[in-house]
């Protein structure tokens, strides 16, 4: 068993730290793989930390958000197994907040719900309302086998024995009848749905399936309280509990799974299946079978449908204090929020150079943060970016410089990276308050800002509006083509400044007058933006085509689509941003509409319409 791939180290010199390490070594490398992660069902990951490790979680058909934080760990013979609470935390519209209690339900009401989730481990009496279950790892010290457990009750049952009466709009309002349930929630079948993706996971990271499974059944029991507040437990007739286990490599798993159970009770149901047997048909399909092989999955995935896979490369830059790192905290909470990772490569002064320690030791392990990778910059560019791509996948490089850093430096090494990554723009953030002292005692501040694709000017709220107007005439003098994007805070829709994915446009891009084309909104400000959408029927003239581009007005500062030119018969990409722009080869059949969005600030979209009318189609009008 290669349980060195998701973990190298030795789990017994630290038994507690290891076992929560190998859990985030699981879930951060499955997740680090766009068509892994998608596959086996992930929708969303995020670790919280407090004195124990946690992570929130998004998968395949559920709108809530799953927990799971370290418990416990026990020595077991030659084994040592960690116990993991599950939780879940339904979407307060969903169906299933009624089979929760009163109070939880209530608790899915007030305006703190989201916010206690995302920090779900600051609030254990919260938690405890929304578990559902546990999940148990053990490894055999000798690392030759491994165990993921599953502890769950089939219905999680309360009984409100004097009934609940609770005063509503000034009357007494019975809420539940004497011996009604306050609670009545399907336990076991909500944590299995986890579970299912969990132990796939598992197979694709030990490059293995399991050679065992077992799974057992018992009764159950309900919770029961009076009006007083006593409680009690009591026999259930159709309440189980369940438990599901899987193994990995070759010992003698019944013997330590019963040890973990502990339990002294006699199983109603105890079925076992070992490698060479056929499998029950209700696991025959799990993916925990099969995830192993999907070690090439985003490789065939994407190049099959023709989409290219290279990651979206922009370079951060900007003075000392002007916001980069409060931006870069917005960027990577709206890619996390799209199920999209983010790999930030921070371009130091002085010795640097990307971290080999850091990235043997596996760096997502120890510096992941709301979905992204962070590093430094090491000798060159392209090295780091292939030591990146050779464990992991990301959406989005970010390459953030160093305050003083001139960014005209990386433009050649840039030019070096285009079979790795797809370069974006250069982003230069720019502090509006102390903009005039920067640029009269620093040459490097006017680089940062002649370099830039897209400016930002940031902290726009500790300037009056008449300070701004010298301030814009200042930057159209160094840089007059550049758009100027107005910010607090680092806070702008990433959208809106790094365009829209053509491979979306069959699903949400239909509606050409629509402001809200290409999923730019969101929950940010969007400071007047807005988008436009044209489609196009036939192929364009290249050299009018580019005419039109090039007479764009500076409102326009993004525009990417797919298009067809009359003197070519392969469709193009056409992508352009701050007055750049280029064509690349388009090869994904799935994408039939030919179009362009633009995007920018007040934009006239008549203007725009003038530009690409019918007189763009060449000799096809």
């Amino acid at each position: 068993m290669k349980l060195n791939q998701p973990f190298p180290n030795d789990i017994l010199s630290s038994p507690e730290q290891g076992i929560q390490e190998l859990m985030r070594g699981i879930l951060v490398r499955t997740n680090f793989i766009p068509g892994v992660r998608h596959v086996i069902g992930w929708r969303g990951l995020k670790e919280s930390f407090t004195s124990v490790e946690g992570w929130t979680a998004k998968i395949r058909s559920f709108p809530g958000v799953f927990g799971l934080y370290y418990d416990s760990i026990e020595s077991v013979d030659d084994w040592m197994v960690g116990r993991f609470i599950l939780s879940y935390f339904p979407d307060p519209r969903e169906d299933l907040v009624e089979n929760f209690s009163l109070r939880a339900g209530a608790y899915t009401q007030r305006i703190d719900y989201l916010s206690h989730i995302r920090d779900f481990l600051l609030h254990p009496q919260f938690c405890e309302l929304f578990n559902i279950g546990i999940i148990d790892l053990g490894v055999e010290k000798a690392n030759h086998a491994l165990i993921l457990g599953l502890e769950s009750i089939s219905e999680q049952r309360s009984i409100a024995k004097d009934g609940v009466i609770l005063p509503q709009e000034e009357r007494m309002v019975e809420l539940i009848k004497p011996g009604g349930y306050d609670q009545d929630f399907p336990s076991y079948n909500t944590a299995l749905a986890f579970y299912q993706v969990l132990a796939a996971s598992f197979s694709f990271n030990l490059e293995e399936p399991p050679v065992y499974m077992r799974y057992l059944r018992w009764p159950g029991k309900e919770i029961v309280y009076d009006a007083t507040g006593c409680h009690w437990e009591n026999p259930s007739d159709d309440s189980h509990e369940e438990s599901l286990f899987l193994g990995y490599g070759k010992v003698d798993f019944k013997k330590i799974i019963d040890k973990t159970l502990n339990k002294t009770v006699s199983f109603i149901q105890d079925v076992s299946w070992e490698n060479g047997r056929h499998v029950r048909s209700e696991y025959k399909d799990a993916l925990w079978w099969k995830a192993h092989q999907f070690r090439d999955y985003k490789t065939l995935d994407k190049k099959n449908l023709g989409i290219d896979d290279r990651p979206q490369l922009i370079v951060l830059t900007g003075f000392l204090g002007s916001g980069k790192t409060s931006f870069l905290r917005h960027f990577i909470e709206y890619q996390v929020q799209l199920n999209r990772f983010v790999a930030v490569i921070q371009n130091e002064i002085g010795d640097i150079g990307l971290d080999g320690k850091l990235l043997d030791h596996d760096y997502a392990l120890t510096e992941i943060d709301e979905g992204c990778i962070c590093c430094s910059l090491v000798g060159n560019l392209k090295n780091a970016i292939r030591q990146i791509l050779s464990s992991f996948h990301p959406d989005c490089i970010v390459l953030e410089t160093t305050g003083l850093a001139n960014p005209y430096n990386l433009l050649d090494e840039i030019s070096e990276v285009d079979d790795l990554v797809r370069f974006d723009c250069v982003t230069t953030m720019i502090d509006a308050m102390n903009i005039e002292k920067t640029l009269t005692d620093y040459d490097v501040a006017r680089d940062q800002i002649k370099a830039a694709d897209i400016l930002l000017l940031n902290k726009t709220d500790l300037v009056t509006k008449g300070q701004r107007i010298p301030i814009h005439l200042k930057l159209r003098d160094i840089h007059p083509t550049a758009p100027i994007i107005l910010t607090t805070h680092g806070d702008v829709n990433p959208a809106l400044i790094y365009g829209v994915d053509p491979q979306d446009t069959e699903a949400g891009l239909k509606d050409k007058d629509s402001d809200n084309a290409g999923h730019i909104c969101h929950s940010h400000e969007s400071y007047g933006f807005s988008s436009h959408r044209i489609s196009f029927t036939k192929p364009l003239d290249e050299e009018l085509f580019i005419d039109g581009i090039k007479s764009m007005p500076p409102a326009v500062f993004r525009i990417k689509g797919v298009i067809d030119l009359a003197d070519d018969g392969k469709p193009m990409l056409f992508q352009y941003v701050g007055g750049r722009f280029e064509f690349s080869e388009f090869n994904n059949p799935n994408v039939r509409d030919r179009f362009l969005i633009f995007i920018g600030q007040d934009l006239q979209k008549d203007l725009i319409d003038f530009f690409f009318d019918e007189r763009l189609y060449g000799n096809n009008y």
